[in-house]
């Protein structure tokens, strides 16, 4: 990591302060520790390391080329030791999870130290696995192939973090298409990585627990909530009554899914909008219309919302996670959004690539929620079924060690 990213990644955890103080902050920072060793003096910083300084005599080189003998005149070494904190970071093993959408592709690297669980790497691509299958049924030739690729992306930070237990877990697609145990089948012969297909209920149940593990970093605590999760294929919903789920319902209404089936053209007229709205509104019509404190929103297409309403440039889970958008603000950007051809949508602050085409189906698929459940607006957790599988899989992999050691 370089020092820029440094500052940059700070930047995203410290928002109230100006890039330019953390920049100053960063820079200091380094001139103390310099002047401090340049002094002779030992730093530690607990938990992390001890700094300290030392000399080197002078030593008669010898060159081979010329025969020629030099003297190396005594110099300073800065040596670094590991403090048992940090000791103990390095030392206990990665875990991952991968998330295999209709859409996405995510992958999660963690760990847990003291009790305390930390999200240290995560990756996405849009590799849109469910291209064709509303249609035909099956995942296409062109998706098969990116799906493939894209593990083998994947297995290489498996290997090269050296983690040999793993999560993956594939959802609406891989419940639909006709030829997805071939998928599974291949990716295991090709990639190694084994892919356990698992139950809408069983898709909700982990997303949950990313959420609740969300809300808790958010400092919130809520009893009455509703989680929404709108994949590519389909749309997970759960009501959490008095801290224990009521109900869950799993509906075939997902952004992909949806612009396949309306087969959308863009720009989107008024009557094509209108119509969108009115099947998702039929869709959603068998769901209970309970009262909710809040609507608790994650997934792709719920980062990319929030990425919108945000403009942000690039994707900044700390920027996004625990943002409010209103219903409002959802309809000012289907407003603007469906009068852009493709190009147009690519190029607006907050798009992710490979979105551009089924991010209108997605904002109304959340407008329809919105508006079912009598809300005035939609909060964002960027914790959902990617931290919650590898949550899951933490719990059961120290759960395995205490039994051992038992």
């Amino acid at each position: 990591m370089t020092k820029r990213e440094l500052v940059q990644k700070l930047s995203y955890k410290f928002s109230d302060i100006d890039k330019e103080d953390l920049e100053y902050i960063v820079d200091l920072f380094f001139e103390i520790l310099k002047d401090e060793l340049k002094k002779g003096n030992r730093i530690e910083l607990r938990d992390f390391g001890i700094f300290t300084l030392k000399k080197t005599k002078g030593i008669i080189f010898h060159n081979p080329k010329n025969k020629q003998n030099y003297y190396v005149k005594e110099k300073y070494r800065i040596l670094f030791k590991l403090g048992k904190e940090f000791k103990k970071r390095l030392n206990t093993p990665f875990l991952a999870s991968l998330d295999l959408g209709t859409q996405t592709f995510r992958l999660c690297i963690g760990k847990k130290i003291n009790g305390e669980v930390l999200f240290l790497l995560k990756k996405r691509e849009n590799v849109r696995l469910g291209e064709g299958l509303a249609t035909k049924g099956i995942i296409s030739p062109e998706a098969f192939a990116r799906g493939l690729e894209n593990l083998k992306k994947f297995r290489e930070e498996l290997f090269k973090y050296e983690i040999e237990n793993y999560s993956a877990i594939g959802t609406e697609v891989f419940r639909k298409a006709k030829n997805a145990e071939e998928f599974i089948e291949k990716a295991k012969k090709e990639t190694g990585i084994k892919i356990k297909v698992i139950s809408p209920e069983e898709e909700a149940d982990l997303s949950l627990k990313g959420i609740i593990w969300g809300l808790r970093e958010l400092g919130i605590n809520i009893e009455n909530f509703i989680t929404v999760d709108v994949g590519g294929g389909s749309l997970e919903i759960t009501y959490i009554k008095d801290g224990q789920k009521k109900w869950f319902k799993s509906i075939d209404l997902g952004a992909v899914i949806l612009k396949e089936i309306f087969n959308l053209r863009y720009p989107l007229n008024l009557k094509i909008i209108k119509s969108l709205k009115d099947y998702i509104k039929e869709k959603l019509s068998p769901i209970p219309v309970d009262s909710p404190d809040e609507i608790i929103i994650t997934g792709g297409t719920a980062s990319l919302l929030g990425g919108l309403d945000l403009k942000l440039n690039q994707y900044i889970p700390e920027k996004l996670h625990g943002h409010r958008i209103t219903k409002e603000s959802l309809e000012k950007l289907i407003k603007k959004l469906s009068n852009f051809d493709l190009e147009r949508l690519r190029r607006v602050k907050g798009m992710e690539e490979g979105r551009e085409d089924i991010v209108i189906p997605g904002i109304l698929i959340y407008s329809g929620i919105s508006e079912h459940f009598n809300k005035e607006s939609l909060l964002l957790s960027e914790y959902g079924i990617l931290e919650g599988t590898l949550l899951s899989l933490i719990e059961d992999y120290n759960l395995a060690n205490q039994i051992i050691k038992i």
